[in-house]
């Protein structure tokens, strides 16, 4: 493999959600940008417009799109403050309405009107000599189709990552209450698993999906899961919060709920802290609750009793590395995944970090992914998101082992190297050298 010192390939990374836009997803990009040129790759970098520039960076290019210009006209924040683009969401009765209408009108999803102008500068990158390899992630599904035309009309190898699974077991829920949407969206898929020259999933189950849907593919079908970065994570990450039973024990959470995705939420969590003082009203001074990130209108006005008891504090949006701080700060870290009625195939990229942290995890899902990480690594307890009673059992357990002392044995003690960043991004690197070394075909859609 070619090493940093004699680096001659370039690859273009074409990530919508990129700096300084607040994303799981830009973690994932972001760490395999800081890390490929260690593996023989240098990078440039796609992105929109829509949330600002950030920092000025010449390997970083902008496409803009319409929706630039939609927050601009419904986010008084963001006309005041370009900065507060990425960080403030358009939130109103119009706007809500608009994104319904408009969920439902553009094809493959909201993003779909920044194609142009980012495959005008995808291959103004290629056609210049800046990148000799393209690399797609999605979500969003109009990232893939920008790389799609691109490679077509380019003949450029192409890499596309799905960091969630696109159609079976998509984002929005309700695309398999639209048969026709579906079959639309299940031929563009299929158009990107037959030209990319490699497929990258973020886990075992998205991947058997991908192979089950397009079997003629399924040996370009990769794993790379996501990661966690120890260089990010505080000093204190290896050691438990000072086991003082005198103090409550605190449950953290990072990231959104509904804003991710429409059936996640967080009641199931609310209603078992509810049942738990109805119970037993101590309860509101034996643990302690935190909620780190965007709540839409409706979960901060579920939190208000809770948050008048003392037992719940929300937190405002926070940066990635703010949130790392308060994840620390937690003896139990909760996750809450939407359920679903089959397998879950997603892995949230805070898991990763929560089993760097060495924190006892507290998983609300239904079968899939997560429950099964969880019980492989013995990293906590599961319970399913919707069933209170259940949520309350594992509480207690919890609060029982944190005043005992032995809190600890909830916590993964399992080797996570393979879930490094730097381990991720040389496998990326490896399936790109193979890439490079493969004759490519350009099918048609």
């Amino acid at each position: 493999m070619a090493r940093a010192d004699s680096i001659t390939t370039t690859v273009l990374l074409i990530a919508y959600h990129y700096a300084p836009l607040h994303s799981t997803g830009v973690q994932r990009v972001a760490k395999f940008e800081q890390y490929l040129p260690e593996f023989g790759y240098l990078t440039r970098v796609l992105t929109t417009s829509a949330f600002g520039g950030g920092t000025q960076d010449e390997t970083v290019s902008r496409a803009w799109e319409p929706l630039g210009a939609y927050r601009w006209l419904f986010n008084g924040q963001a006309r005041k403050n370009p900065g507060a683009a990425a960080r403030v969401r358009t939130e109103s009765t119009t706007t809500a309405r608009l994104a319904r209408v408009g969920g439902r009108l553009l094809v493959p999803d909201m993003q779909v009107t920044w194609i142009p102008a980012a495959v005008v500068k995808t291959l103004q990158e290629l056609r210049s000599g800046s990148a000799s390899l393209i690399y797609s992630s999605y979500p969003p599904a109009s990232a893939h189709l920008v790389a799609l035309i691109a490679k077509q009309m380019s003949g450029v190898p192409w890499v596309a990552d799905f960091r969630d699974s696109w159609t079976a077991d998509p984002l929005d829920p309700d695309l398999f209450g639209r048969p026709r949407r579906l079959a639309l969206e299940r031929r563009l898929e299929s158009a990107v698993v037959r030209s990319a020259d490699a497929i990258i999933a973020s886990t075992s189950v998205a991947a058997q999906y991908l192979r089950e849907s397009h079997p003629d593919h399924a040996e370009r079908i990769h794993v790379i899961t996501n990661g966690f970065d120890p260089s990010d994570l505080p000093e204190v990450a290896v050691a438990a919060p000072a086991n003082d039973t005198s103090r409550p024990l605190h449950l953290v959470h990072t990231g959104s709920f509904s804003g991710s995705h429409p059936w996640r939420s967080p009641h199931g969590l609310l209603d078992a802290l509810k049942l738990l003082c109805t119970d037993d009203p101590t309860w509101a001074q034996r643990i302690k609750v935190t909620l780190v990130g965007r709540l839409s209108t409706e979960e901060e006005q579920a939190t208000a009793d809770l948050q008048r008891s003392g037992l719940l504090q929300t937190i405002e949006e926070a940066d990635h590395s703010t949130a790392l701080k308060f994840q620390c700060s937690g003896d139990v870290l909760l996750l809450v995944d939407h359920p679903r009625p089959w397998p879950a195939s997603n892995l949230p990229n805070k898991l990763f970090e929560y089993l760097g942290l060495r924190r006892p995890v507290l998983a609300l899902c239904t079968p899939g992914m997560v429950a099964d990480t969880v019980s492989e690594l013995k990293a906590g307890l599961c319970a399913a998101p919707d069933d209170p009673a259940a949520i309350g059992d594992a509480i207690r357990q919890l609060h029982a082992a944190f005043v005992s002392g032995s809190l600890q044995q909830y916590a993964c003690s399992e080797p996570l190297h393979r879930f490094h960043r730097r381990t991720l991004t040389q496998q990326l690197a490896r399936l790109f050298d193979d890439v490079l070394g493969r004759d490519t075909r350009v099918p048609r859609l």
